[in-house]
């Protein structure tokens, strides 16, 4: 499985492209069977079905309702290997709302990845800040 910066970023734009269609099938898709996320408030496992799927579907919702133009990847570190199988990809976002126009507003996630059946799928991700702080700063809450 291809790990290169140049490799990743594909896989994280198609991910961001993922999120921004109203079905979830396709975000969930890039997530392992469990999986845990966690930032500044702390952190929580999940499992990937209906219930994922739900909370996907009224996460669009909230980003339509918050103006989200766009995701795109702006940066992603050297992926770290850690086993012949797992790799940690630290990305650097960019997102685009109506009430910012221009202004690119960006933040840091650190994903662990696990590479199943020749695809890479999300096992945890931690955020380096609060989203809904950095909105609240941003003016868009």
């Amino acid at each position: 499985m291809d790990s290169s910066v140049a490799a990743l970023t594909a896989y994280f734009q198609d991910y961001a492209a993922s999120s921004a269609e109203p079905s979830a099938a396709r975000t969930a898709a890039f997530y392992t069977d469990t999986f845990m996320v966690a930032g500044p408030r702390g952190s929580a496992a999940f499992k990937n079905d209906g219930n994922f799927a739900i909370w996907l579907r009224q996460l669009y919702e909230y980003n339509q309702q918050v103006g989200l133009l766009s995701m795109s990847v702006v940066s992603i570190q050297e992926p770290v290997l850690l086993s012949p199988l797992h790799i940690l990809a630290t990305v650097e976002w960019g997102a685009r709302f109506q009430k910012t126009s221009d202004r690119l507003i960006t933040f840091r996630i650190t994903y662990l990845l696990e590479n199943s059946n020749g695809q890479w799928k999300i096992i945890s991700y931690i955020s380096e800040k609060d989203q809904e702080e950095e909105m609240r700063n941003a003016g868009l809450l």
